[in-house]
């Protein structure tokens, strides 16, 4: 929700800038200020999308994180995670085997077991 309020007051103040900077009288015609404020709602709505789709990952990601701190078993490409042989990246967001440190797993393809 707070995602959209940002893009909505983004937009608006795009939008209010726009207008206040091109005076009507040798501004923009109707037909750009109409065009304009399509280009606005669609930025908006491109935003809102993308901004719920990283929210949804990011809390994916932290579920993930907070059973693997809690000793819980992750399968990450078909093996099995645990915080007793692995260690998480935080850098790079992977799980780095403990004792080699050549296996790594992304956090994206784990899930809880």
């Amino acid at each position: 929700m707070i995602v959209l309020i940002r893009a909505v007051l983004a937009a608006i103040l795009l939008m209010t800038l726009v207008f206040v900077l091109y005076p009507k009288s040798g501004g923009f015609t109707l037909a750009r200020r109409i065009i304009i404020g399509i280009s606005a709602l669609l930025l908006v709505g491109i935003t809102v999308i993308y901004e719920m789709g990283y929210t949804k990952k990011s809390e994916l990601n932290r579920e993930l994180l907070n059973a693997f701190s809690q000793n819980q078993t992750l399968i990450c490409s078909g093996h099995e995670i645990t915080s007793d042989n692995f260690t998480f990246v935080v850098g790079t967001q992977v799980f780095a085997h403990k004792s080699t440190g050549e296996i790594i797993f992304s956090i994206d393809n784990c899930e809880v077991k």
